[in-house]
């Protein structure tokens, strides 16, 4: 070997453990966090589905009710998240309407269910932080069926 060859070998011996240390920190701070949105994003997609279902049922049977019952919205909703098997608390519902009083023909029941949604939701191992979204249904009361 001549002296320009075992230069050029020399300069590039301190560069092999490169490789290693840049995938890892490649995998760590590129992948990884990619990976876990994409495990949440069923997760999202099934909350606010159930959300807009919550909703649509909650002011349905409020407005069949003749009277603004809210505790029949409560019940709806409750049915729903326990199907889907949410724990208690993660979905609330508020219906626009004074309890007790007689709901006029025509008019319009309106349900908001807000749902919490993890941030970060990783299958088996858990959920981590959350935020809320909210369903918004309006439902009319019909014309020829409430109460006068």
């Amino acid at each position: 070997m001549n002296v320009r060859s075992r230069r050029r070998h020399a300069a590039r011996r301190p560069e092999g453990g490169f490789a290693a240390i840049e995938l890892s920190a490649g995998v760590a701070l590129l992948v990884l966090p990619v990976a876990l949105l994409v495990l949440s994003l069923p997760e999202w997609s099934s909350r606010q589905g159930l959300a807009r279902l919550a909703a649509r049922d909650g002011a349905r049977a409020v407005a069949l009710a003749g009277r603004c019952d809210p505790g029949l919205g409560d019940r709806a909703v409750a049915a729903i998240a326990a199907g889907a098997g949410l724990p208690d608390g993660t979905v609330r519902v508020s219906v626009d309407c004074t309890p007790g009083a007689p709901l006029l023909r025509g008019s319009d029941v309106t349900a908001r269910v807000t749902v919490r949604m993890p941030a970060v939701a990783v299958p088996l191992i858990g959920s981590v932080a959350a935020w809320s979204w909210t369903a918004v249904h309006r439902e009319p009361v019909d014309p020829y069926g409430s109460l006068p």
